[in-house]
């Protein structure tokens, strides 16, 4: 066991933690994580025969932005002439106004009926077409 263990305060870091703080360190205390970015949820209803090349261009489109993608479902409507695609996907604060630029691109596809994007509450951020 180490000393710095049982005499935290012979530590300088632990001076450093305290005084930035204003409070000591517990002992085994684990170090905080990063936060973790919002999570959103991203649907297109297009056409089906159209669905599939939509999804790999979203895909795509998130990969460069450096999106992580945490699930993807697919539906296809009875009628099957509509299908949808809904992507979650965690997106920090400062990369929500590419999401939105992407969302608008795949908006003017003649073959997209809509495209829905909400955060984690379930609060609209964009639906189109409006």
């Amino acid at each position: 066991m180490r000393i710095k263990k049982l005499f935290p305060f012979l530590d300088r870091a632990h001076d450093a933690r305290t005084a930035r703080t204003g409070s000591p360190a517990s002992l085994g205390a684990t170090p905080a994580r990063a936060p973790v970015a919002p999570v959103y949820q991203f649907t297109i209803v297009s056409l089906s025969a159209t669905l599939n090349t939509l999804r790999k261009q979203l895909y795509y489109e998130l990969q460069a932005l450096d999106l992580r993608v945490v699930a993807v479902r697919m539906s296809r409507a009875e009628s099957d002439q509509l299908a949808s695609t809904v992507v979650t996907l965690h997106c920090p604060p400062h990369l929500r106004g590419l999401l939105s630029a992407v969302a608008l691109r795949l908006g003017q596809s003649p073959d997209v009926r809509r495209v829905h994007w909400e955060n984690e509450t379930g609060a609209s951020i964009a639906v189109l077409p409006a």
